[in-house]
């Protein structure tokens, strides 16, 4: 196994590590005031979310993904509107149902490697096989074999007509076929994080920071900075903050009520667009003593009365998203009343949002036998989702209305998602970028009966399970013509979501903010990448 690359300056763990170093002074701590000054050749980036590792196979995240491809490229990639661009793969075709042919790109790993159709399938195999609590499998599982015809050709055959293929492969990124072995530990420190990507690791500090530099080999161009810095800060204000007094180049997720803030600013401007996240309540379905509801008393129920359509649709109806969209976002946000917002491929024509009817949800309680209610606890990550922690709050309000004595209980993201994938709460705030442009993907990772040999049902929370849903997918995911599939999706879809198998909320509108100088292109996905920045003035 090759060791780290010789250009690498890795820092001492007892220099970057501690509580101590502040997360808008690190880099100063580090090497001293004159960081500022690094000029104009450094990029640095502002990020709301931790990755909680480099490894690009281990755990499937926004945060992870996003970060993972700075470093690795993957044989697709997606552009700024989730459409299905060529990445290592120059081209392709389809040669009939089920198998693909993919040329692929002439290039080398950051260590002088030159790239094959091996490194593609060591890549694909390891993603499906590598054990995760939040598992790539779900973009793996309808590959049936590989096979290089030659060094920059791919034959890859489907179990089944896989409609979708194009867009998981854009899931998964291509290590060196030589770290195919090599634990998570050895991408974390380092030794395997060797891509063919934009930029080249430097150093790493989990849940600090990342300093990367540029690979001038890159395929897609040279990056009009030598360095990027892409600097984690949870905190939205620290976060701002560090922009405002000229720290960051660039941070993604703007706080409610900072834009204001950067317009007022001189020298700053704000980018803004509609996401694909889908942000939603997920409900325990499954286990008949759910555990973290109780009688008033705190008593656990003899029911889970989350199992009772009545009980989940009073809750969506006790849910005001007029006043989260306006007050709690501040008018980022459009409401929801599915995956994708009225013209998404795949969606029920007709569903309206849930309306805000805290009366009917009380006669549907009593109906539903409880008509005191009962206590609720509501967790999410408070450093994930734009203002989530205000989010619960919130529509912990709306439930105690009603009769429903809520809580809301924030925890840290790596926290949250661990226990999440393992269905460890009773409700959840959750979201999901439905990066596909249409509703398969978050049909078969939500609420898809749960499988996780089939890879279906992957983040699937609440357990929801419908054999008639399931059917539908299947049909769905096999069928190539896309009037088709698009009608068996809306069924699934229609089934779903008057079953209230999830609640949704919103969709997020994103804001990044940027110094003048700088300019970023939104992205569906929410992605926040060094290679859609550039250079104005």
């Amino acid at each position: 196994m090759s060791g780290p690359h010789p250009t690498r300056r890795w820092l001492a763990r007892a220099v970057l590590g501690g509580a101590a170093l502040q997360a808008t002074g690190w880099l100063e701590a580090v090497l001293g005031q004159g960081a500022r000054a690094e000029g104009p050749g450094t990029l640095r980036i502002g990020l709301a979310a931790l990755n909680t590792t480099l490894d690009p196979h281990f755990q499937s995240s926004a945060p992870n993904n996003a970060v993972a491809s700075h470093i690795f490229d993957a044989l697709v990639t997606n552009d700024a509107r989730s459409a299905s661009r060529p990445g290592l793969a120059e081209s392709w075709r389809l040669l009939d149902d089920t198998r693909w042919e993919f040329h692929l790109r002439r290039t080398a790993f950051t260590d002088g490697r030159e790239f094959s159709a091996e490194d593609a399938i060591v890549s694909l195999q390891r993603a499906n096989d590598l054990p995760s609590t939040a598992p790539l499998r779900i973009y793996t599982r309808g590959i049936r074999n590989m096979v290089a015809t030659g060094p920059r050709r791919l034959l890859i055959e489907t179990r089944e007509p896989d409609p979708l293929l194009l867009n998981a492969l854009s899931r998964i990124r291509i290590i060196s076929a030589g770290h195919r072995d090599a634990p998570t530990t050895e991408f974390n420190n380092g030794n395997a994080a060797i891509g063919t990507g934009a930029l080249v690791l430097e150093e790493y500090e989990p849940g600090s920071h990342l300093r990367l530099s540029r690979n001038d080999g890159w395929w897609g161009g040279r990056l009009p900075w030598e360095a990027v810095e892409l600097r984690l800060i949870a905190d939205a204000d620290a976060r701002l903050a560090a922009l405002l007094s000229g720290e960051l180049d660039i941070i993604e997720a703007v706080p409610p009520g900072g834009a204001a803030r950067v317009k007022a600013g001189s020298g700053f401007h704000l980018v803004r667009g509609i996401s694909s996240r889908f942000v939603y309540l997920a409900m325990d379905q499954k286990r008949d003593v759910s555990p973290f509801i109780t009688d008033h008393d705190g008593q656990p129920l003899a029911r889970n009365p989350l199992k009772d359509r009545r009980v989940r649709q009073a809750l969506s109806m006790a849910i005001d998203r007029k006043a989260l969209v306006e007050q709690v976002m501040e008018g980022d946000a459009v409401i929801a009343s599915q995956f994708l917002p009225p013209g998404g491929a795949g969606i029920a024509e007709g569903l309206s949002p849930v309306p805000f009817d805290p009366a009917r949800a009380q006669a549907l309680l009593a109906e539903a036998g409880y008509p005191e209610g009962f206590r609720l606890t509501l967790h999410g990550p408070g450093d994930r989702y734009v203002n989530a922690t205000g989010l619960m709050q919130a529509v912990a309000r709306m439930l105690t209305r009603v009769g429903i004595q809520a809580q809301a209980e924030t925890m840290p993201w790596a926290t949250y998602s661990q226990r999440n994938a393992g269905a460890g709460f009773s409700m959840s705030l959750a979201a999901w970028s439905v990066n596909t442009g249409e509703t398969s993907s978050p049909l078969r990772a939500l609420l898809a009966t749960h499988d996780r040999k089939a890879g279906m049902g992957a983040s699937n929370a609440g357990r929801y399970s419908n054999p008639e849903l399931d059917a539908l997918l299947r049909q769905a995911l096999r069928n190539m013509e896309d009037g088709a599939r698009n009608t068996l999706l809306a069924r699934a879809c229609e089934i779903a979501f008057t079953d209230h198998a999830l609640l949704p909320l919103h969709h997020e509108v994103s804001a990044w903010a940027a110094r003048r100088g700088a300019a970023y292109e939104a992205r569906a996905d929410q992605h926040t990448l060094a290679m859609g920045a550039s250079r104005t003035g």
